[in-house]
């Protein structure tokens, strides 16, 4: 079976600084990972390597077995359609009503009618608990609100594949497992391949899925036991708390 998502062996730098040392990472169809670590270690460098928004230095990444640096730009403009992402600060148009944000995949890529289009954007919003806030901008919206509609504006087009930087981050954890909730579903019912960063245990939980840990450039699974000597360290701490 073709993976959903493929990173073969990715390197990057900053400044000639070795950041990220050949990382390897799959997920199946309907399948997720997690991947946790401290902060500043380059987990969302990682996430955007693997989404198409960086280039890695060497290695590759692929998209339904398709080597995305292969593809022209027309050819990777259509394969995004088949992307979810979520950034680590929402990224909303500010400038946008909550419904058009979430709304804008569809308007751009599907062309809904009117009907359509408003049971499609309101049944997502209402999955992800977001209620009577159409008309809102983002600047009134709460954080949690916020990374919600950003959520579902990423997932609003059943993609093959959603990256999620920090989904739960700063959010209450009733949101919190709401969103958990929506992305298990999106792995039973649309098969969704999803790659999250995540250091909460209690959602690491919910999804039951992989966990890694990025720590000096390199990846590895959480419960390595030749990794973490320390109560206080990442590997530590999540095999306490898994």
């Amino acid at each position: 079976m073709t993976e959903a998502f493929t990173a073969n062996d990715i390197t990057f730098s900053f400044a000639e600084a070795p950041l990220l040392k050949g990382i390897s990472l799959s997920v199946a169809a309907g399948g997720a990972v997690a991947i946790a670590g401290r902060s500043g270690c380059g987990k969302s460098t990682l996430l955007e390597l693997c989404a198409g928004l960086r280039t890695p230095a060497s290695g590759s990444v692929t998209w339904d077995g398709v080597d995305i640096a292969r593809l022209t730009h027309e050819g990777l403009m259509k394969a995004r359609r088949n992307i979810g992402y979520v950034f680590q600060k929402h990224a909303l148009i500010h400038n946008f009503t909550i419904y058009d944000n979430i709304a804008l995949p569809l308007r751009y890529h599907r062309h809904l009618g009117e009907r359509d289009e408003r049971a499609a954007v309101k049944g997502c919003m209402e999955k992800l608990g977001l209620f009577d806030v159409d008309r809102k901008f983002p600047n009134e919206l709460s954080a949690a609100q916020s990374r919600c509609a950003a959520i579902a504006r990423a997932v609003i087009m059943g993609p093959r594949i959603v990256f999620l930087d920090e989904p739960t981050a700063g959010v209450d954890p009733v949101t919190a497992g709401t969103i958990a909730t929506v992305l298990v579903e999106l792995n039973a019912s649309r098969g969704t391949a999803v790659v999250m960063i995540c250091n909460n245990p209690e959602i690491l939980k919910m999804m039951q899925c992989p966990v890694m840990v990025l720590d000096n450039g390199a990846l590895y699974d959480y419960r390595d036991p030749a990794r973490g000597h320390s109560g206080h360290d990442m590997f530590s701490a999540l095999r306490n708390a898994l």
